[in-house]
């Protein structure tokens, strides 16, 4: 499994597509409220507390700030939850379906979220 820490950014895949459909209810018992994602090559099922994570990455948050936001989402303590978050992240990369985001990469996009 891919290593990743609080300071690790994400940004999903261009070629990953994400919907939620009825069609997520028929591939997992546990995705209700959860997001359907499709590449070319395969299909995935999140749940709704790693679609929680899924919606956070955004090629700007460290994995810290993707944690703090899910513990404030599911109104419980960043402490009880960061592992977790860690835990999808590496997996959603081990999958391909997101990508690290390089230190320059990150500092040209924060430049341009200013300056923007």
């Amino acid at each position: 499994m891919s290593t990743v820490n609080d300071t690790t950014v994400l940004v999903r895949r261009l070629d990953v597509t994400a919907r939620r459909t009825d069609q997520v209810m028929e591939l997992s018992d546990r995705a209700e409220g959860g997001v359907l994602l499709e590449t070319v090559i395969g299909r995935y099922v999140l749940d709704r507390d790693a679609r929680v994570v899924w919606l956070l990455v955004d090629g700007r948050r460290t994995l810290a700030e993707i944690a703090d936001g899910v513990a404030g989402q599911l109104d419980l303590p960043v402490a009880d939850i960061r592992e977790g978050v860690h835990e999808v992240s590496a997996r959603l990369l081990d999958l391909g379906l997101v990508e690290i985001v390089s230190a320059a990469d990150a500092e040209a996009l924060a430049q341009l979220t200013v300056s923007g």
